[in-house]
């Protein structure tokens, strides 16, 4: 017979099946083949119970393991606590059975909204199976959070991510409240709090700095930060104070309104106080990955980020100027590995100028350019000094998603030539003029001259209303014949595909030449 497994060897398998699966549910059958699989599965179940909203099941289904869920917690419930929901609801004893595991110990990630939701589930299925009666349903809502939010707090042994995002609604307005009072109440047991390493909130709940004001002593080893649709207030800038260790940081004013947000977006005076503010002068220097969502973020702002190595501008529609974009070509982000810039306005394509100079203060370090736009018509378009510029100041360069003209053949020739690491290309094919749609022919056939420097490529993608003709592929994908690395090749949408293009990608394919072809809506597909 073959020797088993011990704990620690299936431990670090079932790890890595949850972290290579968007389905939990691939560890349950794990936890039914014995004992010691089922002991080394459970920690992995539930350090994070509510991953389930990954299962393809159905809503029904999906309740019922909410349900199972909020059970399992009040299973866990001290005696006292216990006897404290049966004096309100008699019937409420049927779910306190004693467990095999304690459950609460495992938790290391803590969403409330999706807490407080599973909560809402556990209530009405119990009104509906007799547990509970709809008079007393209030009281034991709150008691339900109370008792467990407790509990998950005082037994885990290490959270490592709180999320307190959406929270804002009424339904879930009690499990702030709650964890506001927990955290000023409990003064032992909140030892899981140390090792608390991403944090994110949103919205204006007034709750919010007494949260701050608490987790200040308790929390001091925040790496990623989340702020979503808040003002931020002293609380907040004494929690980000105390941290040791941020590094990461997301902006945006998705996830909530309230203060400082006009119209979906942050006014940008409450950057005033950032900027004045110890945050600017301290933690902006630790952080190396900040991303900005939908805000109105001034650009010189970012100039007091002098160490950053990843920089994420999404849904960047706020700046309608020249001026706006200026303070670009002065940034000095000299550890810049990736920039990623996404928007809807003209502006940044009129200004590629501004854009190319900000590539040449990078030092030569940026791995991964994007810069899309939801516009892809847009005519007259000098893509020419951008690109050289890519392709002199970035020899490191991974992947490029950005604009291009179809005759900027001598710049995709300099591209290859100096980016000699380049292993993904997508190009947004812009027009000459509004009737002449651009061809990929001219570019495809550079990249067939190539050849030689293409050799670490591996995804081709071509985005934009243009024209894609079955000879330029099929003379591509046969100068790669001789290459032993496959390539995926995709187009976007609005592409037009000229003859049998997808007859040649199939023929590579059993060539051995591609490995997969088609349209497709991400550079990961």
């Amino acid at each position: 017979m073959a020797p088993e497994l011990n704990e620690d060897c299936l431990s670090h398998i079932f790890n890595y099946l949850r972290k290579t699966s968007d389905d939990i549910a691939i560890l349950y059958p794990c936890a039914l083949v014995n004992r010691i699989w089922c002991k080394a599965s459970m920690p992995i179940l539930w350090s994070d119970p509510w991953a389930i909203r990954n299962y393809h099941c159905s809503d029904s289904d999906l309740d019922r393991r909410r349900e199972l869920i909020i059970n399992a917690y009040i299973s866990n419930l001290p005696q006292n606590s216990k006897e404290s929901l049966s004096k309100i609801q008699r019937n409420i004893k049927a779910t306190q059975k004693t467990s095999a595991f304690d459950y609460a110990s495992f938790l290391k990630h803590l969403n409330l909204k999706f807490f407080g939701y599973s909560i809402k589930v556990w209530i009405n299925r119990s009104i509906k199976n007799g547990i509970i009666n709809q008079d007393s349903q209030q009281i034991i809502h709150y008691l339900i959070i109370e008792h467990i939010t407790k509990l998950l707090l005082t037994r885990s042994t290490s959270l490592r991510s709180l999320d307190l995002r959406y929270c804002d609604d009424i339904d879930m307005r009690d499990c702030l409240e709650i964890l506001a009072s927990v955290l000023e109440t409990t003064n032992d047991g909140l030892d899981c709090l140390i090792y608390l390493k991403d944090f994110k909130y949103s919205g204006s709940n007034q709750v919010m700095p007494r949260i701050f004001a608490s987790l200040t002593s308790k929390c001091q080893n925040i790496r990623h930060l989340g702020i979503y649709g808040f003002r931020p207030t002293d609380n907040f800038f004494n929690f980000i104070d105390v941290q040791k260790n941020l590094n990461d940081t997301t902006i945006s004013s998705y996830g909530g309104g309230g203060n400082g947000v006009i119209g979906g977006r942050f006014d940008s005076s409450s950057f005033s106080e950032w900027t004045t503010n110890e945050f600017v002068s301290e933690n902006s220097k630790s952080i190396i990955r900040l991303s900005v969502e939908n805000i109105c973020f001034p650009l010189d702002f970012l100039v007091n980020f002098a160490n950053l190595e990843e920089l994420y501008l999404r849904s960047f529609d706020h700046i309608f100027s020249r001026e706006g974009w200026e303070p670009l070509a002065r940034l000095p982000l000299k550890r810049l590995k990736t920039f990623y810039f996404q928007t809807q306005l003209h502006q940044p394509f009129e200004c590629l100028d501004i854009f190319a100079k900000f590539v040449s203060n990078t030092a030569g370090e940026l791995r991964h350019i994007t810069f899309i736009t939801g516009l892809l018509n847009l005519i007259h378009l000098d893509t020419r000094q951008f690109i050289t510029s890519i392709a002199t100041n970035c020899p490191n360069l991974e992947v490029y998603e950005g604009p291009m003209m179809e005759n900027d053949t001598e710049q995709l020739a300099l591209l290859l030539e100096k980016c000699t690491k380049l292993r993904a290309l997508h190009i947004y094919l812009m027009g000459k003029s509004e009737d002449d749609r651009p061809t990929f022919d001219f570019l495809l056939s550079q990249l067939s001259l190539s050849s030689s420097l293409t050799s670490n490529l591996e995804f081709l993608k071509i985005s934009g209303e243009c024209l894609l003709y079955d000879e330029s592929v099929n003379s591509f994908f046969n100068v790669r014949r001789n290459f032993g690395k496959k390539i995926h090749f995709h187009w976007g949408e609005f592409v037009e595909c000229i003859g049998n293009v997808k007859d040649v990608c199939k023929i590579y394919q059993e060539l051995g030449v591609v490995k997969k072809f088609g349209l497709s809506r991400n550079l990961r597909n």
